[in-house]
Parts: structure tokens; sequence; C-alpha cells
């Protein structure tokens, strides 16, 4: 019986771990303002090639949700890394905090043209 129990026990453990992050889903689910024919998780799926979520937290105590995946840029496969603000709750709002090419960090406008870029291609 303590067998069956520690079983059960360690398999409601596992489930817990793989679950996604409640912060992962929320954004997933949620929209841009540039863009709200689709959910963010529409439009990823639908522009990168191997999109990965991942939650994070910085060693300052905030967290954030990363996005890896490959897209064309330039008319060249790149490897692409969408940082967003983790939100705190349900209806908090997020942003995105950081937008990379190659490892390369991109600015605002660049933040812009991939939204935008998202959106056109949906």
């Amino acid at each position: 019986m303590m067998k069956k129990i520690i079983f059960a026990m360690a398999a409601i453990l596992i489930l817990q771990a793989c679950g996604q992050d409640q912060s992962i889903q929320i954004i997933k689910n949620g929209s841009f303002n540039a863009c709200g024919k689709a959910n963010i998780g529409d439009l990823v799926n639908n522009f990168f090639d191997g999109p990965s979520w991942t939650a994070i937290e910085s060693v300052d105590g905030r967290k954030y949700v990363n996005l890896e995946g490959e897209m064309t840029y330039d008319e060249i496969p790149a490897d692409a890394l969408v940082q967003f603000t983790a939100p705190l709750t349900e209806y908090a709002s997020f942003e995105i905090n950081a937008f990379e090419i190659n490892g390369v960090g991109q600015n605002q406008f660049m933040i812009g043209a991939l939204v935008s870029a998202m959106c056109d291609e949906y």
C-alpha cells in the first residue's frame, strides 16, 4: 500500500513539473494591440519553425517568458529569441522585452516590424 501511495505522489509531481507555466499560457492566449485578429500562440505557430517556450526568472527575481524558434530574416533562415515580460496575474499586461536574431539584440523598430510581419503573414 505504501508503494502505491509513493508512486501516486511521484506521478503527480512529475505531471506538475511537465505542465506549462501559467505565464506561457497567458501570453499564448493573449494578443498584440496591433494585431487583434489572432492570439499570440497562433501567430507564433504560423510564423516560426519549431517554436519553444520557456518561463525563466532572472537573478533579480523578475520573471520572463522566452520564445525561441527559426524564422526567415533577409530571405535566410535565422534563429530568433523573443522575450516577453511575464504577466503576474491572468489579466495582467505583458510586452516584448527583447528580440534577438542569431544572438544579436534588436531595437524597438525591429520589435514592431516583427509583430507586423507576424500579423501580416497570418
